[in-house]
């Protein structure tokens, strides 16, 4: 920001972008102090912009210098900035994912500025993977604002998950995670159970030849059941009419509570496909059921030959010529795992000789001269990967959670009342009837103690002062 600024104190400044490749902003979250502070920012600039135009396009036209300038570092000398601080002491973060700019504007701590930037990064992987194009609907802006507000709202009492397991609950939890998984009849063969108290994981249960959730997943995962817990507890769930029993829908999610989520089991980033479904067993307590599409060779194989796509694109532009040959030879070895992959399925051969064909026009308008230019022919490869891409969001599969539910209910009905406390992240520490007792007590031994040195030192004083 120019230095017309004066400085100002700390004014609890945040805002969450993300801008596509053509430098629109695609998703923002925000509070009321950075709009504030954007409508001054434009009045001392003289940027005259109608009242009546929507803030996101307002802070698209206030940020569009800094994302150009981002972009044409990046473009042409391949180096962009990590963090800007300003004069008023608001710092800038940016981070990039698949040709999006993401940017954290706080003005607080730049290191916990720089946690959220990677949580936000990470957030967002996990819900669209690979498909960027997800941001533009209001249903994922709605479903990632409301894990960005989340990840700071778990447990965060220490040694809860200790306290828990020494009740005997995780055991009694784990073998009614069993039961449910012989109840629920699933189509794909690797799938995990858990039940998690707050943020905390009281207990899991992977079918056999699963691949391990990693502690990322872990922690993403307990995110969505906090989202869950703090809508259902303001919107009520689990009401019963008669014999119908009625679920509490969350908005970003599909009717039954499900939606495809990507996490890094197997593959070291947020790229295999799973199915995410989500049920209250009681107040704080989540039963999750996650069911692995068995998509992960195809996600891993793609975001890394989307990523050196991205670098080729940079590198054209920036007419590092030498540079060309050993990233061509990287895009075509992950393009050969991603083919490999999609062939174990008949039906995709005719885009596995797509994907073919446009390695072989990249690699020639490269190397020879052709009508096509390289960035044509890049082009052409990143429509082509964009097909696969939209394979990696496969239909949601029905699972039936009612009977299970209940039997989980039965048997963690002596453990709920405990559990639920266990999952509070503020205790009440208002003092019982009896503890009135001990500290009026413990007044009176301390006045009866001090009373003696207090007639002590007074005669003392008098004593000096007749002297």
């Amino acid at each position: 920001m120019p230095k017309s600024i004066n400085k100002i104190n700390p004014l609890n400044i945040k805002a969450s972008l993300i801008f596509d490749s053509a430098n629109d902003l695609v998703f923002g979250k925000w509070n009321s102090n950075f709009i504030n502070r954007m409508k001054a920012f434009g009045v001392q600039e003289s940027h005259e912009i109608e009242d009546d135009v929507p803030d996101n396009i307002k802070v698209a036209q206030y940020l569009a210098p800094i994302i150009t300038s981002q972009r044409v570092m990046a473009a042409q000398f391949g180096n962009t900035y990590s963090v800007m601080h300003c004069e008023d002491n608001t710092s800038l973060l940016f981070d990039e994912l698949l040709d999006h700019i993401f940017m954290i504007i706080d003005d607080g701590d730049t290191d916990d500025a720089h946690r959220e930037l990677l949580d936000f990064k990470t957030l967002v992987q996990h819900t669209c993977g690979l498909n960027m194009s997800l941001l533009h609907s209001p249903i994922y802006q709605q479903w990632i604002a409301t894990l960005l507000e989340s990840r700071t709202k778990g447990d965060t009492i220490p040694g809860a998950s200790g306290i828990i397991g020494e009740t005997g609950a995780t055991a009694v939890a784990l073998n009614a995670l069993k039961t449910a998984s012989k109840d629920i009849k699933l189509s794909y063969n690797h799938s995990h159970f858990m039940l998690f108290v707050g943020d905390k994981l009281l207990a899991l249960y992977s079918s056999r030849g699963s691949e391990d959730l990693a502690p990322p997943d872990l922690i993403l995962l307990s995110i969505q059941c906090i989202a869950a817990q703090e809508y259902w507890q303001e919107h009520g769930n689990d009401t019963s009419t008669g014999d119908q029993q009625e679920i509490v829908r969350l908005p970003w999610l599909s009717t039954e509570n499900s939606a495809i989520v990507n996490l890094s089991a197997g593959s070291g980033a947020p790229c295999a496909p799973h199915s995410l479904h989500i049920a209250e067993v009681a107040p704080r307590i989540t039963f999750v059921v996650v069911v692995d599409m068995e998509m992960r060779e195809v996600g891993a194989a793609t975001q890394t030959s989307y990523q050196v796509l991205v670098n080729i694109k940079r590198v054209l532009l920036q007419r590092a010529l030498e540079m060309l040959p050993s990233m061509l030879d990287s895009l075509e070895a992950s393009l050969k795992k991603t083919t490999d992959a999609l062939r174990k399925n008949k039906a995709n051969g005719n885009l596995c000789s797509r994907l073919t064909s446009r390695m072989l026009e990249l690699r020639k308008s490269c190397t020879t001269t052709t009508p096509l230019t390289p960035e044509t022919t890049a082009t052409a490869m990143q429509t082509a990967l964009e097909t696969v891409i939209e394979q990696l969001k496969p239909d949601i599969p029905s699972v039936k959670m009612d009977h299970p539910l209940i039997g989980l209910k039965e048997v963690l009905a002596p453990y709920v009342d405990f559990l639920c406390v266990k999952a509070k992240r503020y205790f009440s520490l208002a003092p019982y009837p009896f503890q009135y007792y001990i500290i009026i007590l413990l007044l009176s031994l301390i006045l009866n103690t001090l009373t003696p040195l207090l007639f002590t030192f007074m005669s003392l004083v008098k004593f000096n002062a007749n002297r």
